[in-house]
């Protein structure tokens, strides 16, 4: 084994190949491809808010939508600086790109001329001024006469000179911005931050201030331009105007599938770059080296077995917050072994480093990734110490394309491979410190984990200790680095999160989907077929082989990408029409049924008296009324009654007028309404603020009890958020009380005119005494109905309450369903196992509970 160090090299003197030059120079474009990438990424978002925006927005958000693609053009402007030698294509491709660049300055002044509340009419007459200079500029331009062929050359790439065409608009844009907004700012500071987040204000003024800081180097000065950078306040911008117009970043991401089309965005790059870097960058005399075989078998499988998985993983369930996550992941375990493979060929070492330099910028945020898919698959929220990786994180990105990330390389018999340095030694600690909290995680919760979340857990702790050997072998040790072999943990990931139940792929239109991939799958192979006699002239039956898997791989997971991934959506949407169009079916016999129905106005008559009956009476008994002319009382030995009560209900409705007091109410009392119909519990009446209702009846169940806890948590999570929403506004609020008891009952219809379906006993007084010994926000259920629900849910024993006329009573608090029923980290929701146990016992099963340790 032989060791290198690495002097941070700096271009050689005298004339290179532009291949060579792009390499070189790769770090200094980097920030502009991030900056480009998100542009795309924010003005597809912002265009789907003016597209649903209202009329006095829509040109905020149009405005917004160009705003983000100009500039994000202006980081790739700046990366062909930076990447492009030859200066004649250079200053094509900065003539071409400025079409996309011009609209930055009208658009941004709009832009702050909205967000000063349309005061200050100057900036939106500036912004004319500006549309202005960028139509002298598209002339400059059409005319080939948009930038000069003399640059000013620095390390960090070649800086063309404006032409007097472009200079009008390169001095109008800070110009206005130091005379004009600015002031305006600061004179209307008050009411942008009452309308906007304050984000939104600093991003604006940071895109200004960043677009402003090209000038230098513009100008001759040797200083890295701050545009390359303008994703920062891009984000910050799209934050603050999608919180300021309560836009959920979750439905951004998830819903409205932002994290699917940007994870792949990203990816169809990456293999594209992967298949044309390996047609047109590795001659035959890259093979001469015996290493890449077999080496390099390993890592190909790894890299291309990952990416294949996020595509399954990813478009199996496009919205679904874990396919995401573990996409991601799945991406970026491919991003570090992709490293891996040119190690193993004779090319240039600055080829190889920057390959890796590049991949580390993306897997330096794989413990943050993987640490969220962990908590995801087990159905907690993330944790505090979450954001101390993400830290590192960040940090880790930062300092991967610069000099400390590697100070040298080993030269193994297998591979060269770098010698790390603190960047590298960064991810590495966060990694560990990731695997060791999830560890403990783990073994905290390990009896509620279900089977398929293990082997999640597992296949993560599997790649984080495979990654972690791999520092081994980059600070001298002579160990093979079985990192290469991350394909092992990434297929039992994807097994993993497909079998928790995230993977959905049905539909008709899909079916087109997977046949069109598998038709470009074909296609794809029998070109290589042919192509593969016309390589073999140049290279070894083995190297042909290996080079031709490296170009033509790719190419076939971009076309499964392109057709079966990105046109799912699209599929699903069809799918959505034929289910719609069915629904109009099924919509249009029932209208002609009801028209065949309408005929008959006796029995129309008769249907409606029916429907009103049964909205007073529970089907049950409103039949036996019908049939008999009276209901005879029934005994039920195990009926769960309900009670709830507003707290400081008086107080509050003193300071509210009779109509706006009765619209709350009705708003509380319908969402109860519905609640308990899914809990099959029975509404029985309403005394002023006082809810009533039970279950068990008029049908007897064995699972009243469960009904009435699960329906007491939604109830008390509805209101928790109607809370929420009323202190946000500055609104009094109600606070609810909610009591519920078990016991025996009598249930009957009392009077002749109005009938009223009610029940009777000392059952409905220990509800209620339940309610009125209870606590605000909380649910307190007495000690019968504890010992039918224990098992189900969280509950707390509160100890023996007095209870007007009862005497003293155990009462017990119910908090949430246990995590192995829940769904959802809160515990309101349960989960697929909790169904199967309830429908057990409303079968009349007797489950045998383990004993609680």
């Amino acid at each position: 084994m032989d060791s290198y160090s690495l002097i941070y090299f700096v271009k050689p003197e005298g004339v290179i190949s532009n291949w060579e030059y792009f390499w070189y120079q790769i770090p200094y474009g980097a920030p502009g491809i991030l900056t480009f990438v998100v542009g795309l990424f924010l003005s597809y978002f912002a265009f789907q808010k003016f597209r649903k925006s209202k009329e006095d927005n829509r040109y905020f958000h149009l405005n917004l939508t160009i705003s983000f693609i100009s500039f994000g053009c202006v980081g790739l402007v700046l990366t062909t600086r930076a990447w492009i030698q030859d200066v004649e294509t250079l200053v094509l491709w900065n003539d071409l790109l400025y079409f996309f660049v011009a609209p930055l300055a009208p658009t941004a002044f709009y832009l702050a001329f909205h967000m000063t509340g349309k005061q200050s009419k100057l900036l939106l007459y500036y912004s004319y001024v500006c549309w202005f200079a960028s139509f002298v500029l598209y002339v400059g331009v059409i005319l080939g006469k948009g930038f000069e062929t003399t640059v000013f050359e620095f390390p960090f790439g070649k800086y063309p000179r404006g032409s007097a065409f472009v200079r009008p608009w390169g001095i109008l844009a800070p110009l206005g911005y130091f005379l004009l907004i600015l002031p305006s700012f600061i004179k209307h500071y008050h009411y942008i931050r009452k309308h906007y987040h304050l984000t939104l204000f600093h991003g604006v003024n940071l895109l200004f201030l960043l677009t402003t800081l090209n000038a230098p180097s513009i100008l001759g000065f040797k200083v890295y331009p701050g545009g390359f950078f303008l994703f920062i306040p891009m984000l910050l911008v799209a934050y603050g105007v999608f919180r300021s117009d309560f836009f959920d970043v979750n439905e951004l991401l998830f819903q409205k599938n932002g994290m699917f089309y940007f994870l792949f965005a990203l990816l169809s790059f990456v293999l594209i770059f992967i298949s044309f870097g390996v047609s047109f960058g590795l001659s035959p005399n890259a093979y001469e080296s015996a290493k890449w075989y077999p080496w390099g078998i390993p890592p190909v499988i790894s890299v291309f077995g990952a990416v294949f998985l996020s595509i399954i993983v990813a478009g199996a369930n496009p919205s679904a917050r874990i396919n995401q996550l573990c996409a991601f992941a799945l991406i970026l375990t491919g991003f570090y072994v992709i490293q891996s493979v040119p190690l193993k060929l004779n090319i240039s070492y600055v080829v190889q480093l920057r390959i890796s330099q590049m991949t580390f910028v993306a897997f330096a945020f794989a413990p943050s990734i993987m640490v969220r898919l962990v908590f995801e698959a087990i159905g907690q929220k993330s944790p505090g110490w979450l954001k101390w990786i993400d830290l590192l994180c960040i940090i880790a990105a930062i300092l991967a394309p610069s000099p400390y990330l590697f100070v040298g390389y080993y030269d193994y018999p297998w591979s060269r491979v770098h010698h790390g340095g603190p960047a590298e030694l960064l991810v590495g600690a966060n990694g560990a410190i990731a695997l060791v909290l999830v560890l403990i995680t783990f073994l905290r919760n390990k009896g509620y984990i279900n089977f398929a979340s293990k082997w999640i857990i597992g296949s993560f702790l599997l790649s984080a200790l495979l990654l972690l050997a791999a520092l081994l072998p980059s600070h001298g040790i002579h160990i093979y680095p079985i990192a290469d072999f991350q394909f092992i943990p990434a297929f039992l990931l994807g097994y993993a999160v497909l079998r928790h139940g995230a993977l959905s792929l049905e539909g008709r239109t899909i079916q087109l989907s997977q046949r069109l991939a598998n038709l470009g799958l074909i296609t794809m192979a029998i070109a290589a077929i042919l192509y593969f006699p016309l390589i073999r002239e140049q290279y070894g039956v083995g190297e042909s082989a290996f080079h031709l898997t490296m170009i033509v791989l790719p190419l076939v997971l971009f076309n499964y990408l392109v057709v079966y991934i990105m046109s799912r959506p699209l599929a699903e949407e069809l799918d959505i029409s034929y289910f719609l169009l069915d629904l109009e079916k099924q919509k249009a016999d029932e209208e002609r049924e009801k028209a065949l129905i309408a005929q008959d106005k006796a029995e129309e008559a008769r249907e409606e008296s029916e429907k009103l009956l049964l909205n007073i009476l529970p089907y049950k008994v409103a039949q036996e009324l019908k049939t008999k002319g009276s209901v005879n009382p029934v005994r039920f030995e195990n009926a769960t009654v309900l009670f709830t009560d507003f707290k400081g209900f008086t107080k509050v409705a003193e300071g509210m007028d009779e109509q706006s007091l009765i619209e709350e109410l009705d708003a509380c009392f319908t969402q109860f309404d519905e609640i308990i119909l899914r809990n099959n519990l029975e509404k029985l009446k309403t005394i002023g603020d006082s809810y009533m209702c039970a279950g068990g009846l008029p049908v007897e169940n064995r699972t009243s009890a469960i009904d009435a806890c699960l329906a007491a948590l939604e109830i008390q999570s509805f209101m928790n958020q109607l809370k929420e929403i009323k202190t946000a506004l500055n609104l009094p609020f109600w606070e609810l009380r909610l009591g519920i008891h078990t016991g025996p009952v009598v249930a009957g219809v009392v009077g002749r005119f109005k009938f009223a379906y009610d029940i009777w006993g000392d059952t409905v007084n220990t509800a209620s005494r339940m309610e009125s010994g209870g606590e605000t926000g909380k649910i307190n259920v007495s000690k019968e109905t504890y010992e039918l629900v224990k098992y189900f849910f969280v509950t707390e024993y509160r100890g023996k309450v007095h209870g007007k006329n009862k005497g003293d009573l155990d009462m017990y608090f119910v908090h949430r369903l246990r995590p192995r029923y829940s769904q959802d980290p809160d515990g309101k929701a349960p989960n697929q196992y909790f169904r199967e146990v309830y429908s057990r016992i409303s079968r009349g099963a007797n489950i045998r509970w383990k004993k609680e340790s």
